[in-house]
């Protein structure tokens, strides 16, 4: 019983090390308006941004980062362009 609980604690704290957080900043379709909105901020901020595309649709998020404190910090200065971004938890793979 023991062991098992052992095994359990260190294979949480694995994976609770492993979490990452980004911003979630948006969903396009049209990826060149994206792009002209993201123009928008400073160019400190854009590097920080990347996208990927899914299907037909466009996602912009941050880079991943285990610092959630950066993030909710730096979450005002996205949310000026898109005011519903949010952070979200992220797995590291």
């Amino acid at each position: 019983m023991l062991r098992t609980l052992l095994t359990f604690t260190l294979l949480s704290g694995i994976l609770l090390a492993s979490t990452n957080y980004t911003v979630r900043l948006a969903v396009f379709k049209n990826t060149q308006k994206l792009n002209k909105v993201l123009e928008s901020y400073p160019p400190a901020l854009r590097e920080t941004v990347k996208t990927y595309k899914k299907g037909h649709l466009t996602y912009a998020y941050t880079l991943p980062t285990a610092d959630k404190t950066t993030l909710k910090t730096l979450l005002p200065a996205y949310r000026k362009v898109f005011s519903d971004a949010y952070i979200q938890p992220t797995r590291l793979k």
